[in-house]
């Protein structure tokens, strides 16, 4: 069976109201929810917090890192949702 890579975009809403960011990839199954008020960045997968974080003191590379990690995470999936269709 041949494996072919999948990209899939970064869809990034900011709500200026409750002082959020959101990047999501595959219609939210996976995400990063920052919260600037609380000080606190959340990995989420279908729904759940798998990861936290403090911003205080994280570099944009790190958040980078946190970013293309979920990308990647996206994009394995997207390779699973390829097959079964």
């Amino acid at each position: 069976m041949e494996t072919k890579k999948v990209h899939i975009e970064m869809d990034c809403i900011h709500d200026h109201v409750n002082k959020t960011m959101t990047c999501s990839w595959l219609n939210g199954e996976v995400s990063i929810v920052v919260y600037w008020e609380a000080g606190t960045l959340g990995v989420i997968r279908e729904g759940k917090v798998i990861d936290t974080y403090d911003l205080e003191g994280m570099l944009i590379s790190e958040f980078m890192r946190i970013q293309e990690e979920c990308q990647a995470a996206a994009e394995s999936l997207a390779q699973f949702d390829e097959m079964v269709a």
